[in-house]
């Protein structure tokens, strides 16, 4: 219950701060760091999973790579566990942690002035996908974009439209497509499940809500 309070008395103190800085009427802005795969603290503050949680063969890790940098890697095994309710094995993810909740609610990222999620990879030639989790009422939903690689083995900005996300559920895309409460951001990950068994690593520097200098969320700047 204290670190509750704690909790709450910090947000309410940073919307203080960000009032009276008048955060909404600052203007145009390029980027907003929201995580960065440095450090090993930082490291921390990631969820790692695969299917050996539920008796699958997959092995997955995430590691400090040879500089400041966090490499997921790990091998993907398609083989069934021996419980019969399984039907389907093979996949590795990893997600940043929510942020403990207070009165306010849970802190999450506002990415509405922003029309691209940018990440600073360096991956392989295997299939990866990024997810974001929203705040919204249906906590299993996440909206989902392929991570397509131009150059598999070296360093790369990847930087994908907020508004090209597609709504799943449990991995089922849904027929009802939803706008993604881009205010309310609370995860964000990377997961891979391309059918193929195997080795896989991914390198992550740093992931960021972008603009170019040409835009201003969904909307254009004038030249």
């Amino acid at each position: 219950m204290l670190s509750y309070l704690r909790r709450t008395a910090s947000v309410a103190a940073d919307s203080t701060a960000k009032a009276l800085r008048m955060d909404g009427l600052q203007g145009w802005r390029k980027e907003m760091p929201m995580l960065s795969l440095t450090t090993k603290a930082d490291l921390d503050q990631w969820a790692l999973g695969c299917d050996k949680d539920i008796g699958g063969f997959s092995e997955a890790a995430l590691e400090m790579g040879d500089g400041a940098y966090g490499s997921f890697h790990g091998r993907l095994s398609l083989d069934l566990p021996a419980n019969p309710d399984i039907k389907q094995s093979g996949y590795a993810a990893i997600r940043s942690k929510a942020q403990p909740s207070s009165m306010f609610g849970t802190p999450c990222w506002d990415t509405s002035l922003f029309r691209y999620l940018a990440l600073r990879v360096r991956g392989d030639k295997r299939k990866y996908f990024v997810n974001i989790q929203t705040d919204g009422v249906i906590q299993t939903d996440l909206y989902q974009h392929r991570l397509f690689l131009r150059s598999p083995g070296e360093w790369e900005t990847i930087m994908i439209p907020f508004r090209d996300f597609i709504l799943t559920n449990n991995g089922v895309i849904q027929e009802q497509q939803i706008d993604m409460y881009r205010e309310k951001v609370k995860t964000v990950g990377l997961s891979i499940m391309d059918k193929t068994e195997g080795p896989f690593r991914i390198d992550i520097e740093w992931i960021k809500a972008m603009n170019t200098e040409l835009t201003e969320g969904d909307m254009d700047r004038m030249s």
